[in-house]
């Protein structure tokens, strides 16, 4: 490819691009933080994907790879691929930009009428695959709450089905899997999106990809296991949610889908307080730290439990009744 503009040290013998050579020298972390903001996770760094409207982080860079993918709508490829995909350039000119030979511009920002579109969209999925799933009974999700030592008298917010992770813009789907379905409720009660949990062939958590994936609205929202009372046992995940259940028979318990919405559910004006049941670890104790700021600030009373063993409510339910 024609390497006319590039500094020397990018040119290779022939006279073509150093694509090797611009991959090495590149930070493929950096491309990515001009679009997201990226959390490390494990040997990875993650954000929400750039590409497409989500709640859930499901976007990863490798910077010992020098690769990106996003297990949502599955982009993915070299730091050139991001870069390009990002600025909406050529493949010669994501070299000459990474080369540093031209300034880079900032990702170009969407249309909020089509990103609105798109949300509105989802959500439509998003209920569309809540009414077609089924009860849980004698299913792989059944099998996988067993395992984890909740699933007794599961209640009607999860559902099981087989739906895929990702949809292109033309409305072809990928693969469908199985996976448990969680409604995720808005303050009014309607289902606005989903949580779903992929599961391999033996009812357990799904390998391929990250296995839990929001669709719909997340933000805000909150699977609910007991209906709107004036106190609610706000808990992180769904399987913990199932867990306090459990452990407070009769006790009002919803579950936030992570730590990152934890702070953010939108109670109706019925509840009065708020019992913040987050993981034991930091980023636990933080999120539930974040979380009692918040609603003491818009007056509900707060109080905070931690498990008193395992790092989650889920674990030390294994752990006490194992």
């Amino acid at each position: 490819m024609d390497s006319i503009g590039l500094p020397a040290r990018y040119v290779d013998a022939r006279g073509l691009i150093d694509v090797a050579r611009i991959k090495a020298d590149a930070s493929i972390a950096r491309v990515a933080a001009e679009a997201t903001d990226l959390k490390k996770s494990g040997d990875e760094l993650k954000g929400l994907c750039p590409f497409h409207p989500e709640d859930t982080a499901s976007f990863f860079v490798n910077e010992g790879k020098q690769v990106f993918h996003c297990h949502g709508c599955a982009a993915g490829g070299d730091v050139i691929e991001l870069h390009r995909r990002l600025h909406h350039v050529d493949f010669r000119q994501a070299c000459l930009d990474l080369a540093g030979t031209a300034p880079v511009a900032p990702p170009v920002l969407e249309n909020p009428v089509l990103v609105a579109m798109r949300r509105a969209e989802s959500v439509r999925r998003a209920r569309e695959i809540w009414q077609e799933a089924t009860p849980i009974g004698w299913s792989l999700s059944e099998t996988y709450l067993v395992n984890r030592g909740i699933g007794h008298a599961v209640p009607g917010s999860i559902r099981h089905s087989h739906v895929a992770r990702w949809w292109d813009a033309d409305g072809r789907e990928g693969r469908r899997e199985p996976a448990m379905i969680a409604a995720l409720q808005d303050r009014e009660g309607r289902v606005a999106g989903i949580q779903r949990t992929f599961l391999d062939c033996e009812g357990r958590k799904s390998t391929r990809g990250t296995p839990r994936l929001s669709l719909g609205r997340a933000r805000g929202c909150a699977v609910r296991f007991g209906p709107v009372a004036e106190t609610v046992m706000l808990a992180a995940s769904v399987e913990d949610g199932l867990a306090v259940r459990l452990m407070f028979p009769g006790a009002s318990v919803w579950a936030a889908v992570g730590d990152g919405n934890l702070p953010h559910v939108r109670f109706p004006a019925e509840v009065r307080s708020v019992i913040v049941c987050g993981d034991a670890d930091a980023p636990g104790r933080a999120a539930a730290a974040a979380a009692m700021t918040a609603y003491a600030a818009t007056g509900l009373a707060v109080e905070d439990l931690a498990p008193r063993a395992g790092k989650d409510f889920n674990e030390e339910w294994l752990l006490l009744h194992a």
